[in-house]
This record gives structure tokens, C-alpha cells and sequence, in this order.
């Protein structure tokens, strides 16, 4: 696992610039984001289907697909440039749990019972996005500041897990019985 960590940090490092992937802080701070993938591993199921929102360069998704490859990812990126890094990235990394999507998430056609987004919007405006593909119950998951809380209340969800990822980061895992 440890070299295909340091393979997908090779590729964000070389194609950052070109495809306006990450910025130079989120390179120095890659360790950071591969602990954080970790942890979205823990609320998952083993086996299931994980749909990652707005996937851009990957993160939490690429470095989650391999630390789990019993889970199954289908990565939406609507910005054509970024969706082919993901698939070059999975190509070249062997993951086979990959799927890339590239185009809206609101035309996606599948089913999921689980949703990642990273830096996407607030989990309200997130679940709008996915609603249509939502088999319930649904678990939303994302790597969240302050103001999370006013979030999942403004959802109605329940929180059911919680992690501290370091200074003003959490990882919050809510649940959706039914749909809003």
C-alpha cells in the first residue's frame, strides 16, 4: 500500500500545475489527507459501492480505493481535465474499484448507499445533489470544519460518527433512514 501511496503522490506532484489539480499546500500536506482517507475507511462497510462527489484530484477517494480495494468507487468529476487524471491515475495505480464519472452527479445513473464529499458544499446541498441515486439508508461522509453540526440539522440526519482529523477538521458520518 505504502508504494501506491507514494505512486498517487508522484502523479498528483507531476500533473498538479497542468491540470490545476491541488495546490502546493495540499502537496505539503499529503500525509494528512492519506490519514484522513483512512479514516473514511472505518465507517464503511465491507464490499460496499461509495459514490465520491465532486472527486477532483482524488483525495479523499483515490488513497481510500487503495486502502480498501474490497470497496467498489465511482468517482464524479464534471471538469473533463480532472476526470482524466482520475482515470489515468487508476490505470496507472492498477486500482480496479475505480470507475471515473465524468459529468454532473445530478446525471449520474446509478444506485448508492454511500456518498464521500470532500470540500464539495454543505451536507444539505450535497444531498440534493445525489438524492436521485440515494438508497436508503444513506450514509453522507465528508472531512467537515466548524459549522458541521448546523449542517446535519439543517438535513434532519443523524450523526452517528465522528472523528477529530487534527486542528479544525472532523470527519462526520451522518444517516438518512428515508428521503427529505
Amino acid at each position: 500500500m505504502k508504494e501506491l501511496h507514494e505512486a498517487y503522490a508522484g502523479l498528483l506532484q507531476r500533473y498538479a500545475a497542468s491540470a490545476n489539480l491541488v495546490s502546493p499546500k495540499v502537496l505539503a500536506e499529503l500525509p494528512l489527507h492519506f490519514a484522513a482517507a483512512r479514516a473514511y475507511g472505518e465507517v464503511l462497510p465491507e464490499g460496499a459501492h461509495v459514490l465520491d462527489v465532486g472527486s477532483g484530484a482524488g483525495l479523499p477517494a483515490i488513497p481510500l480505493a487503495i486502502e480498501r480495494p474490497d470497496l467498489t468507487l465511482t468517482l464524479a468529476e464534471r471538469r473533463a481535465k480532472r476526470a482524466a487524471f482520475l482515470d489515468l491515475a487508476a490505470a496507472r495505480l492498477g486500482l480496479k474499484n475505480v470507475r471515473v464519472y465524468n459529468g454532473d452527479v445530478q446525471q449520474w445513473s446509478g444506485r448508492t448507499a454511500f456518498v464521500t464529499a470532500q470540500a464539495v458544499a454543505p451536507f444539505d446541498a450535497v444531498y440534493r445533489l445525489v438524492a436521485h441515486a440515494a438508497e436508503y439508508p444513506l450514509t453522507l461522509i465528508a472531512r467537515k470544519g466548524p459549522g458541521w453540526r448546523d449542517e446535519a440539522a439543517r438535513l434532519g440526519a443523524q450523526v452517528f460518527h465522528v472523528k477529530h482529523l487534527g486542528p479544525g477538521a472532523e470527519l462526520v458520518a451522518l444517516r438518512l433512514e428515508e428521503p427529505r
